[in-house]
């Protein structure tokens, strides 16, 4: 009975260890209204929950996988829409 208790116990330990891990990211904002505006490429700079920052290409090799990619409103200024900005949002996970 006890090696039996040791074992689930054992095992529901180890499930959640490998229990998965998601993030949101936000790349640096940018003028919405700009003709030179910079796009998302393979050197844009992600800053993500838990500490993680890096590249598309950086967080494909630390295992993680890009679920969704969004573009979001920055600052919003109905006044002046040339001081309104935009910013791309990635939703990150590993398994």
């Amino acid at each position: 009975m006890n090696k039996t208790l040791l074992v689930i116990a054992l095992l529901g330990m180890s499930a959640s260890v490998y229990a998965g891990d998601a993030h949101v990211c936000g790349s640096p904002e940018v003028k919405a209204l700009s003709n030179n505006q910079k796009t998302l490429d393979d050197n844009t700079i992600f800053t993500c929950g838990g500490g993680v920052k890096g590249t598309i290409p950086e967080l494909a090799k630390q295992g993680w996988k890009i679920v969704q990619v969004t573009d979001q409103m920055g600052t919003l200024s109905p006044t002046d829409p040339t001081k309104s900005t935009t910013y791309s949002s990635l939703i990150i996970q590993k398994d």
